[in-house]
């Protein structure tokens, strides 16, 4: 009888053995598991995290050559403004000087005459006044005009940037979300 207590005690302790042996190889084998999933996640983050620097970059880079063209674009209307500017002063100077010229002359084959002198220095400076008030009238509204055709130059361009980014901004968000929904 002690033997066969011994035996079963004997057996017993294999049987907790043999199971403490089999939780352990189980626990091993899931820590391995859990180890590898683990790895696995980690190299899919680091992918997704280099696909999400390029489209960023590429989107920045983008952005970059909107910004640059539309700078290029204020560029050349504010030029093409000053160069319309020099055109008009040009124009005015040209046909103010001829008329002056041809004042002088007036002046000069009528100073023999008195009379006729007064009459024709009276009518020129009032032609004089009226032509300078004309003038200048002129200039004024084509100021005026090319300046609010500068200003609308500018909202358009303003528009225009605002929308790029705001697309940007868009498709950022969207790429963003689209990465968070998977």
């Amino acid at each position: 009888m002690v033997n066969v207590k011994e035996e079963a005690k004997n057996k017993q302790s294999n049987n907790i053995k043999e199971e403490a042996k089999e939780f352990l190889d189980n626990q091993r084998q899931q820590l391995e598991n859990t180890t590898s999933t683990i790895s696995e996640t980690t190299n899919n983050i680091n992918e997704y995290q280099k696909t999400n620097k390029a489209i960023i970059e590429k989107s920045i880079d983008t952005s970059n050559t909107y910004q640059q063209e539309t700078i290029n674009t204020i560029q050349t209307i504010a030029n093409n403004y000053v160069e319309l500017q020099n055109n008009i002063l040009d124009t005015y100077q040209s046909a103010f000087s001829k008329f002056i010229n041809d004042t002088t002359k007036s002046y000069w084959n009528n100073y023999r005459f008195p009379q006729r002198y007064s009459e024709v220095y009276n009518k020129n400076n009032q032609n004089v006044i009226d032509n300078t008030i004309n003038a200048t009238r002129k200039s004024h509204e084509l100021i005026l005009t090319t300046t609010e055709t500068f200003n609308k130059s500018i909202e358009i361009s303003q528009k225009y940037y605002n929308d790029s980014v705001q697309n940007y901004f868009n498709f950022v968000n969207k790429i963003g979300k689209s990465y968070y929904n998977q």
